[in-house]
């Protein structure tokens, strides 16, 4: 069976070697009209980008972590907290705990 999968395998890496080999780029590219369209518009550089001027970029520096300072920050941290259940079992009532991992939020 494994020497049959490997045949069926090779025959059709063999196979999508024939097919690449035959559909190569220069027939890819045949499908594409020749012309002047919206295409050739954005390939050609912008000219205004390009002059000579005397305007320089200005950076303007973005303050984006406002949320690391402030008057009230808020924290977070793991804690253990402890949960109860209670079931009827044999005609009374029973309680089974443990403890779950939470994340606990303060503010400083």
């Amino acid at each position: 069976m494994e020497r049959r999968l490997f045949l069926t395998g090779m025959l059709g890496v063999a196979g999508a070697a024939a097919l690449a080999g035959l559909a190569g780029p220069s027939k890819a590219v045949a499908g594409i009209p020749a012309g002047n369209g919206i295409l050739d518009e954005l390939d050609k550089p912008d000219r205004t980008v390009f002059e000579d001027g005397d305007d320089r970029a200005e950076l303007e520096q973005v303050y984006h972590r406002h949320w690391h300072y402030g008057p009230r920050r808020r924290r977070r941290r793991r804690g253990w907290r402890r949960v109860c259940r209670r079931y009827w079992r044999h005609g009374r009532w029973r309680r089974r705990c443990w403890r779950e991992r939470v994340w606990i939020g303060f503010w400083l």
